[in-house]
């Protein structure tokens, strides 16, 4: 796979419906394929740095920080969080980003990943969105089903909604909170230089931001959107991953109209692209291959976007 020189960024801003900011980035020539990138919660678009890296460097990719996250400033009140919102702010980038007539792959890990099934039935998102690429996430049923706080039953979910509720700081980073916050969010295997990276984004988050997208995150039911994403898609998670286990990936791959793989990467935690960067960059590579970059057009029956495409799933 080519290695992508990532170079300077053209910086811009894009204003969503609600006058919020979100700064984006847009890296690659102008003339290619376009890959939008969504992040995860408490981190910023530097989380996808080792997939970007990986990527060919034909690829045109736009990255951005979520409302509150990064240079995207946070939202004034608590009418600027929610689900809508997110989509809001995905459509903006994209109608700001992607050429007129053309698609792109839009990639999103965990609440970035949420963003991008929250879009699912938008016109912009049917217009913009040639592929999807989904890692790391779910569309309902999170607290009920993470294994982060490790006690049982009712416990463990209690656990999981206090961690993504409670806006307070996470502790000073110092070695014991690093190890339990890895313990949360990755393999305890993973390479120590993406853990140093993803605990400097983690703290460098407002603990106000966090908390506030956490409860939103908490109270998530997704899966009449994700129904409506019928363009060829693909699932990636880690066979580790405590916050979103492999049921959801094999969930929301039973409710997409075009889910072509679900790719359970052994050893892995919840941080996919800091964990299995090459992983995903190949995914969204195919997916750019097959289903993105051209003009826009009308979905055929038996194309590669038609939602009676066969379904696939792989371990």
């Amino acid at each position: 796979m080519a290695i992508r020189h990532v170079g300077a960024a053209r910086e811009l801003r894009v204003r969503s419906d609600d006058g919020s900011e979100l700064h984006v980035e847009v890296r690659g020539p102008s003339d290619g394929p376009t890959v939008v990138l969504s992040h995860c919660w408490a981190t910023s678009l530097a989380s996808w740095g080792p997939v970007v890296r990986k990527l060919a460097p034909h690829l045109r990719v736009v990255l951005y920080d979520q409302r509150g996250h990064g240079r995207s400033p946070a939202p004034l009140t608590r009418a600027g969080y929610g689900a809508e919102k997110l989509a809001d702010d995905l459509c903006a980038v994209l109608a700001a980003t992607v050429p007129e007539g053309h698609r792109a792959v839009v990639a999103g890990h965990s609440m970035g990943g949420m963003t991008v099934m929250a879009a699912g039935d938008r016109e912009v998102f049917r217009e913009k969105a040639g592929a999807v690429l989904l890692t790391n996430t779910g569309c309902t049923e999170l607290t009920k089903r993470a294994r982060a706080i490790p006690l049982p039953g009712p416990l463990g979910t209690l656990g999981s909604q206090i961690f993504l509720r409670a806006p307070l700081p996470l502790g000073p980073p110092n070695p014991v909170t690093d190890l339990a916050l890895q313990y949360v969010c990755m393999s305890m295997k993973a390479d120590p230089r993406m853990v140093r990276l993803c605990m400097r984004m983690v703290h460098a988050c407002n603990g106000v931001v966090r908390g506030r997208w956490g409860e939103v995150m908490a109270g998530l039911d997704l899966d009449d959107k994700v129904r409506q994403i019928t363009v060829p898609a693909v699932v990636a998670v880690g066979t580790e991953d405590r916050m979103t286990p492999p049921w959801h990936a094999h969930h929301i791959a039973s409710l997409l109209g075009d889910c072509r793989e679900v790719r359970e990467v052994e050893g892995a935690g919840h941080m996919g692209p800091l964990e299995y960067p090459e992983v995903l960059a190949e995914m969204v590579e195919r997916l750019a291959k097959e289903c993105a970059g051209g003009p826009a057009g009308p979905v055929g029956e038996g194309a590669p976007g038609d939602p009676g495409h066969r379904k696939a799933a792989a371990r």
